[in-house]
């Protein structure tokens, strides 16, 4: 399989596919599951306009109603091949993103499935710091902040669901004076996490736009 498709639209029409798994074992009227079939398949087309023939196959697969959760899992796992890996830059590459942080804590990349990331984020609790890496025209960025030790059930300015979140706080510069300002919001105090929830990367965009 060649890699088509970008981690947020993997765990985005994951989350639809497991919908209409639940439905075939909870509802019993036909033309309901007709009906939930049909908004699922609208909403994977939303997700993914073009018809790439791997992901065609999958919306011929989930018709099955004796699908089980576990035959789906499988099938995702080897979907998994399709989704374009967020590309691992170089610890000096970090370290320029980074370049006023003294003795950056490096991610532990060996412990991640780049496949799953549509942003790295880690925290380093010795600083009480989170630092997230991003691309924005293929140009890698970075921003961090100050982590509140404090979790919350709320929803996250991320990816926008509902989670344990704590409050991310950014300085910036505002002018050419020297002036600088604090921005705050609460994210997802697990990045792993965030990046499994995230269905719509603009959302990401908007809170990196907002601290900045």
């Amino acid at each position: 399989m060649n890699p088509i498709i970008q981690p947020y639209q993997y765990f985005a029409i994951q989350k639809q596919v497991q919908y209409l798994i639940n439905s075939y074992h909870s509802v019993n009227d036909r033309e309901t599951i007709q009906t939930i079939q049909a908004v699922t398949m609208e909403k994977i087309d939303e997700i993914i306009p073009e018809k790439y023939p791997e992901i065609e196959a999958l919306k011929t697969f989930i018709l099955d109603k004796s699908l089980t959760r576990a035959k789906t899992d499988s099938y995702f796992d080897t979907l998994k091949e399709c989704v374009i890996s967020f590309k691992q830059p170089s610890n000096k590459q970090i370290e320029k993103a980074f370049r006023k942080t003294k003795k950056l804590k490096i991610p532990a990349w060996e412990t991640l499935d780049l496949r799953e990331h549509s942003y790295i984020g880690w925290n380093d609790p010795g600083s009480q710091k989170k630092f997230i890496l991003y691309y924005q025209e293929e140009k890698l960025q970075g921003i961090s902040g100050q982590l509140s030790p404090t979790i919350l059930k709320n929803v996250c300015s991320i990816c926008q669901k509902v989670s344990n979140v704590s409050m991310f706080l950014a300085t910036t510069k505002t002018s050419g004076d020297g002036t600088y300002t604090k921005k705050g919001n609460y994210i997802c105090a697990d990045s792993e996490q965030c990046n499994h929830q995230l269905h719509d990367i603009s959302s990401f965009y908007t809170f990196i736009n907002q601290m900045k």
